[in-house]
């Protein structure tokens, strides 16, 4: 069945894999995370802590159809061969949506932060769970240089 969608695609003239357009849906919006709370840790603006937030929860959803491609891939291009890059792989994708679901469990935003308290918040990092969930999106964003840098090589 797999083999079919990429007959279907190349009669289409597209003779590409699929994995790598979506990956960068994943990868950017994870390293988002960690770029919107950190400058809302610098210029302490809560409606950029939401923004992180609201980055890491399209990451979590993204990380979906990515795996499915990549799957869909691996089978394609690399017949199913368990490579060492392509379990790594595997396992960090797993640690990746542990890592950004815990991250949006802490990182919940406050019903007054949405409803425009920002000017009046001086610090809206402060929480120990807050902390918590700014370090996860920067291990979520080391997360996805790994798994990038792996699927480099694997192609290169």
């Amino acid at each position: 069945m797999i083999h079919s969608v990429y007959v279907f695609l190349k009669a289409l003239g597209y003779d590409h894999p699929i994995h790598p357009m979506v990956t960068h849906i994943t990868v950017g919006l994870t390293i988002g995370t960690i770029v919107f709370g950190l400058v809302s840790v610098i210029f302490r603006r809560v409606r950029l802590k939401l923004t992180a937030w609201h980055c890491a929860m399209l990451a979590i959803v993204s990380i979906v159809p990515t795996v499915v491609f990549g799957y869909m891939d691996w089978r394609e291009k690399f017949n199913g061969e368990w490579l060492t890059p392509i379990v790594i792989k595997m396992i960090l994708a797993g640690a990746l949506f542990v890592c950004l679901f815990a991250a949006l469990m802490l990182g919940r935003v406050r019903d007054w932060d949405r409803h425009g308290m920002e000017a009046t918040e001086t610090s809206p990092w402060r929480e120990p769970k807050a902390i918590a969930a700014l370090v996860l999106y920067a291990v979520c964003a080391g997360i996805v240089v790994v798994i990038g840098y792996l699927g480099g090589s694997l192609v290169y």
